[in-house]
């Protein structure tokens, strides 16, 4: 399988084209023009000390050449050799609430949204680390599994939202259960969760987990999202269109942030519990621990890449452009001409 880093470079062999058939018209018009020189003999003694072959040679390997040379500029890569990879750095998963809790409007333009924001932050200031998201609400799923492609990470955080999981409720033990599977079992690599949530835990065995957790060195740190204060869940009703507020008993239900529970959950495992709120920049306190973070080099990764094949193409047309130019085109060996009229001596 054959792969071209400039592709684009493959144009250059317009104009390339253009200047070959110049130069075959330009030989067209010599030709004839000679032709009309005069007899056979003549033209013959004229190009007596030209080697026409080598001359055909030469065009040939100028032409060639070039060809080599403009291949060679597209950054041709054939097939694939074995690479390995050392980084250093951390894996971190992200367990991101996605109850319903998480459309309250107390932190704008709403929980979910500012934490999504937030979590970008921190992706965008991840360097060699691993990223993996899980989404969690009444159940827990693997939304994105453990990756460096910062990119992918931000784009499957952009999907999630209140609507992606359809049990409700808020279970927190089970995302992290569900984070313990997936972390690796490696002693020398950092591990750790990051815990996305305004608080709610409805089955309350959140902190028995974080006690397993740093029994097996796993660092836990909480964004707590949300307002003291709290605010509605508001709902869509789907056919006036018109947000509504999710009540209990005929009366309108106000969520708070609760700090203790992901303060607690940190605090047992060596993180840092962190509120999102409406101030800008509520992530930095996180992003400033992780830099501080002694990295440790992370297994090496062996995977395949295309490998590099313009040399070849570059040395063919250097060799082709040196006999081109060391090529002669003159005979040593002179004609000597003999006239048809003889003077004679009276």
């Amino acid at each position: 399988m054959v792969n071209y880093s400039y592709p684009y470079m493959f144009y250059l062999f317009v104009p390339f084209i253009f200047i070959i058939i110049l130069i075959l018209y330009n030989d067209y018009r010599l030709k004839i023009q000679f032709d009309k020189l005069g007899i056979y003999s003549i033209k013959e003694f004229l190009l007596s000390r030209v080697n026409k072959n080598n001359i055909n040679l030469k065009i040939i390997l100028f032409c060639t050449a070039i060809t080599f040379t403009i291949i060679a500029a597209t950054g041709p890569q054939i097939g694939t050799k074995l690479k390995e990879l050392n980084r250093e750095g951390i894996d971190i998963y992200i367990l991101l609430d996605t109850s319903i809790s998480m459309n309250a409007e107390d932190v704008k333009p709403s929980r979910m949204d500012k934490a999504k924001y937030e979590l970008n932050k921190l992706i965008n200031h991840l360097e060699g680390d691993r990223v993996g998201l899980i989404a969690f609400a009444g159940t827990a799923h693997l939304h994105c599994p453990i990756t460096e492609d910062y990119t992918a990470a931000r784009l499957f955080l952009d999907m999630m939202d209140t609507k992606l999981i359809a049990s409700q409720g808020t279970d927190v033990s089970k995302a992290m259960r569900l984070a313990f599977n997936h972390i690796e079992n490696d002693a020398d690599k950092y591990k750790v969760i990051l815990l996305v949530s305004d608080g709610e835990d409805h089955h309350g065995n959140a902190l028995e987990l974080a006690n397993l957790a740093y029994e097996n060195d796993i660092t836990i740190h909480t964004l707590g999202v949300g307002t003291i204060s709290g605010g509605p869940i508001p709902i869509l009703n789907n056919a006036t269109n018109k947000k509504e507020y999710k009540r209990k008993n005929g009366k309108v239900i106000t969520s708070i942030l609760n700090e203790q529970i992901l303060y607690d959950i940190a605090m047992r495992t060596g993180g840092i519990f962190v509120r999102i709120d409406n101030q800008a920049n509520a992530i930095n306190p996180l992003i400033e621990k992780l830099n501080k973070m002694d990295k440790k080099q992370i297994k090496s990764h062996i995977y395949t890449e295309y490998e590099d094949r313009y040399q070849i193409f570059l040395f063919i047309s250097l060799l082709l452009f040196i006999f081109e130019f060391i090529l002669p085109t003159q005979i040593k060996e002179e004609i000597t001409w003999e006239s048809r009229f003889i003077k004679k001596n009276n």
